[in-house]
């Protein structure tokens, strides 16, 4: 009968060993992709940030020689 327990005690324990691991790993690779989504947002955020400002240098800057020395002429360049 002891030989019975200490086989099922093995058995139990491996298994739990098992679970663990895989829960483990599952846990490691649901927080290494929130770290990825995070940053990719924060990547997205920047581009579009860089996007905005040039398109807005391009809406607002001069278009020709003429404009340019405008703008410089009334101090707002």
């Amino acid at each position: 009968m002891s030989a019975y327990f200490w086989w099922a005690l093995a058995i139990i324990s491996i298994g739990v060993l098992i679970w663990l691991v895989a829960y483990a790993t599952k846990a490691g690779r649901n927080a290494q992709s929130v770290t990825t989504s995070e940053h990719a947002a924060t990547d997205a955020e920047i581009v579009t940030w860089v996007e905005a400002n040039m398109a807005k240098a391009q809406a607002e800057g001069p278009q020709s020689k003429e404009q340019l020395l405008d703008r410089l002429d009334a101090g707002t360049g």
